[in-house]
């Protein structure tokens, strides 16, 4: 019989309990927190978000999510999903449950909801999970297959000086109600040519505005050419209502990491990073979409959100970028740290699939 069974609500109290139990490890101890309502990262999304858990004797030791929903891949419409939350005590790691049984239940849930493939991130440092999940084993006949799409950064911008934006090519205004239908537009054209695109032709966008706690439309920052074309657009999203990033300890290196940079933000009156037991206070940058992937049209939108969030409290903002990203040189001269991953696809082993269309992915950092 399998230790697997889906979650219910009835559980969010030890969930909460196994986020804060088993934290990210590196020289940065981060613990994810989810209080007060563990399922309401779920909740906010469209589409279908299914919980497994490794249960043994009553106790939860183990934790991989499923989300499925509309998306694009190969400019077609289908069904696509993300692997995400994967969280085990060393209790599960030891009876290997999670890693006999996670095949049959992806190859289950695949042929049951239509999904022709899914995402997931892992980080890059973490060897235990590259091992256990993407590493080929022979006598795993239902082990998924994994394919690397991108290696990627989440990058973090820190507020550090204040800055005024310089003058350009390009002008940068927050959002009205009335410019939706126009950014709704812009992201469209642009998830269709991508690989687990979303679906903002079926209203994405006004889902999210509408139940992504904090997210408003003032907070959605548009980029225009002298012609008065949008060419850029970008949302400022802090996520603390549904997820905080929880610092366990700073160690090896990152305690003279953390030592320098409290000392430059003393001098420079800006946020000194969190104490253990504290979180960050942070934004993502998401609904990200640059014509031609062209630098200063990103330059120009973060120089404006960074001048418009300087001094509120925040620590940094957060945005992805791929390894040798065509939009790199948007952040030169920005204080920055980044935190490396690798974005996979992932297919059960009856249709296994090991080639995917080059490009951007619809993969949202903010929802992971």
């Amino acid at each position: 019989m399998s230790p697997l069974r889906r979650a219910t609500r009835e559980d969010a109290p030890q969930l909460l309990d196994l986020f804060g139990a088993v934290p990210m490890q590196g020289e940065l101890v981060l613990a994810t927190r989810r209080e007060p309502d563990f399922f309401r990262l779920y909740d906010m999304q469209r589409g279908l978000a299914e919980p497994w858990v490794h249960e043994v004797e009553g106790q939860l030791d183990g934790l991989g999510t499923i989300l499925v929903r509309d998306g694009w891949l190969e400019g077609r419409a289908c069904r696509v999903g993300y692997l995400g939350d994967l969280r085990t005590r060393f209790s599960a790691r030891r009876s290997r449950g999670l890693s006999r049984f996670y095949g049959p239940v992806l190859e289950e849930t695949a042929e049951r909801l239509g999904v022709e493939a899914f995402l997931t991130a892992v980080m890059a440092s973490n060897a235990t999970a590259l091992n256990a999940l993407v590493k080929r084993k022979p006598g795993r006949v239902s082990q998924p297959r994994y394919t690397l799409l991108r290696r990627f950064g989440s990058v973090s911008v820190h507020f550090t000086r204040r800055r005024t934006p310089r003058p350009g090519r390009y002008r940068v205004r927050r959002a009205t109600p009335e410019d939706i239908p126009a950014m709704a537009a812009r992201l469209d054209a642009d998830h269709r040519a991508r690989a687990f695109g979303y679906r903002y032709d079926l209203g994405e966008l006004e889902h999210r505005l509408a139940d992504w706690p904090g997210l408003r439309v003032e907070g959605c920052y548009l980029a225009f050419d002298p012609d008065g074309t949008l060419v850029g657009c970008t949302s400022v999203w802090d996520p603390q209502a549904v997820k905080r990033y929880q610092v366990l300890a700073y160690r090896g290196s990152m305690r003279w990491v953390k030592w320098g940079y409290d000392a430059m933000a003393t001098v420079l009156r800006a946020p000194r990073l969190p104490a253990p037991g504290n979180a960050f206070n942070y934004f993502y940058l998401c609904n990200t979409s640059i014509q031609d992937e062209n630098p200063d049209i990103l330059r120009a939108l973060v120089e404006q959100v960074y001048a418009d969030h300087q001094g509120q409290g925040y620590h940094f903002f957060t945005l992805y970028l791929d390894e040798g990203d065509p939009l790199q040189p948007a952040l030169k001269g920005f204080f920055q740290r980044r935190l490396d991953f690798h974005l996979y696809a992932v297919t059960p082993a009856s249709r296994p699939r090991d080639h995917y269309p080059e490009g951007r992915t619809g993969f949202e950092m903010a929802l992971a």
